[in-house]
C-alpha cells in the first residue's frame, strides 16, 4: 500500500535553503602518471572512483591507455591491470549500469573507417569484450547515461568531410551494452559534436558544438524530456563561447558543467563551471579558487561529499599534462533546526542507478524510509543494510529519511 506522508510541505522548505558549493579545488595526483590525460571518471557502488588516462604515443602513431582506480574519494590512484581492449587507442567515456562498468573509444589506428569502439566489464575492469552489436562503428561513441530502468544511451559522432563538420546519431541498448540501435530524434538544430549527456530526474541533458565550428557562439545544451527524443535547446545564462564539456549532478539536484574555450592569446584552454537549478533551463558561473594551471577540463564526477575533475594543463606542450582536482561539497541546511545530526552518514552514488550505498559512523537507523516529492512513500526498510536495491524505483528526486532512536537524518537523492 502507498502512504502519503505529512510532513512532506516542512521538509520541501526547509531543502530550499541547501546550499551546495565546488568553489575550492585541491590537486589530487598521488599514484596518477601525468604523462596520461584522465580522460572520463565513474564512480561504482562501493565508491571506488575509476579514471582513464590516454596519451598519444609517438611510435604507435596513436593512442595508449591505462585505468586507475581510487578508494579514498580521489585522494590516491594505483593501476588496473587490463585484458581484452584489443586494439583500444583513446578512450572517451566510462559508466557503470548494474554490474557492468562500460567504455567507450576509438581504434588505435585513428585512421580506420571502424573507428569506434565500446566494450563492457563485469569484474571493474579487469577483463573486457567487445560490445558493439546494431551499432555503426563509422561512428565514435562519445559518452553514455543510464535511465532508472536501465536503458543506456550513447552519443557518437563522425566527421564528415561534405559537410567539413560533425555529424551525430543517439544510441540505445537496452541489454546493458551487449546491442544497440537508434534513437530517432529531433530539436537537436545545429548541433555537430557531442561531448556528454546527462540525467537529472526526468530530463536528459545533452552538450556539444555549433555544426559550424568556427561559430563564436560554438557550445550548445539541449534537454529532452522524452529520453533522447524530442530536444530543446537550454543556453539562458551559459556563455556560448565556451563548450560545454562534461556534466555531472549533485545530490541536492543541481546540475555542473565545465566549459571551455581556446584562448589564442595564452595559446591554451580556458575554462569556467557553470550551475543550474532548474534541470538545465538556465545556468549560472560559479567561482571557483585552486583550479591552478588547469586548461582543457575533459570530465566532472561525484563520489560521496567530493566532486572530481579531470583535464589538462594550461601548457598544451607539458609532458606532466594530466591533472585531477578534488572539492569538498559543503552544505548548509535548516534541516539542522529540527533535526539533530551528530551522525556522520555518506550516501553514494548520487544519482544512483540500481543501489544506493549508505554508509554511518555510527549506530544504525531503526528505519529507512524513500519518499518521492509527491509524498508517496516507495520503500521502507526497518532492518538496515549498506546496500539498497532500487531497480524498481522510477526516475526522479526523492526524499531518503534516515529514522535513528532519538533524531533523524534526512537527504535529497536523485534517480
Amino acid at each position: 500500500m502507498k502512504i502519503k506522508i505529512a510532513i512532506l510541505p516542512i521538509i520541501i522548505i526547509l531543502l530550499i535553503n541547501n546550499v551546495y558549493a565546488q568553489n575550492n579545488w585541491i590537486l589530487s595526483t598521488n599514484g596518477f602518471d601525468q604523462t596520461f590525460s584522465p580522460a572520463d571518471l565513474v564512480t561504482a557502488s562501493n565508491g571506488d572512483i575509476y579514471v582513464y588516462g590516454v596519451k598519444y604515443d609517438n611510435g604507435v602513431s596513436g593512442y595508449i591507455n591505462k585505468l586507475y582506480k581510487s578508494t579514498d574519494q580521489g585522494a590516491s590512484w594505483t593501476t588496473v591491470p587490463t585484458s581484452g581492449l584489443t586494439n583500444l587507442g583513446n578512450v572517451l567515456s566510462l559508466k557503470i549500469i548494474g554490474n557492468k562498468m562500460i567504455l567507450s573509444g576509438q581504434d588505435v589506428v585513428t585512421t580506420n573507417v571502424n573507428i569506434g569502439k565500446i566494450f563492457t566489464s563485469i569484474d571493474n575492469g579487469t577483463n573486457w569484450s567487445l560490445s558493439m552489436t546494431g551499432y555503426d562503428q563509422t561512428y565514435t561513441p562519445t559518452d553514455f547515461v543510464s535511465t532508472g530502468n536501465g536503458d543506456l544511451f550513447v552519443s557518437a559522432v563522425k566527421y564528415d568531410a561534405g559537410l567539413n563538420s560533425y555529424i551525430n546519431k543517439l544510441y540505445k541498448s537496452t541489454d546493458q551494452g551487449s546491442s544497440w540501435s537508434v534513437v530517432q530524434t529531433s530539436g537537436l538544430d545545429n548541433l555537430g559534436n557531442i561531448f556528454s549527456i546527462s540525467l537529472s530526474g526526468n530530463k536528459m541533458i545533452l552538450s556539444g558544438q555549433d555544426v559550424v565550428s568556427t561559430n563564436t557562439n560554438i557550445g550548445k545544451i539541449f534537454t529532452s524530456s522524452d529520453y533522447g527524443v524530442t530536444w530543446t535547446l537550454s543556453i539562458s545564462g551559459y556563455d556560448q563561447t565556451y563548450s560545454p564539456s562534461d556534466f555531472v549532478t549533485a545530490s541536492n539536484g543541481d546540475i555542473y558543467v565545465s566549459g571551455v574555450k581556446y584562448d589564442n592569446g595564452i595559446n591554451g584552454y580556458t575554462n569556467k563551471l557553470f550551475k543550474s537549478s532548474d534541470q538545465g533551463l538556465s545556468w549560472t558561473v560559479v567561482t571557483t579558487s585552486g583550479l591552478t594551471n588547469l586548461g582543457n577540463i575533459l570530465s566532472l564526477e561525484i563520489s560521496g561529499n567530493k566532486m572530481i575533475l579531470s583535464g589538462q594543463d594550461l601548457v598544451l606542450t607539458n609532458p606532466n599534462i594530466g591533472k585531477i582536482f578534488t572539492s569538498t561539497i559543503s552544505s548548509t541546511t535548516g534541516i539542522n533546526d529540527l533535526f539533530s545530526t551528530s551522525k556522520t552518514v555518506t550516501i553514494y552514488p548520487n544519482p544512483f542507478s540500481d543501489i544506493l550505498q549508505i554508509n554511518i559512523d555510527s549506530i544504525n537507523p531503526k528505519s529507512i524510509k524513500l519518499i518521492s516529492i509527491s509524498g508517496t512513500e516507495v520503500l521502507k526498510q526497518t532492518s538496515f543494510a549498506n546496500q539498497i536495491k532500487t531497480e524498481e524505483i522510477q526516475p526522479g528526486s526523492y526524499l531518503l529519511i534516515l529514522d535513528f532512536e532519538n533524531e533523524s537524518q534526512i537527504y535529497k537523492v536523485v534517480k
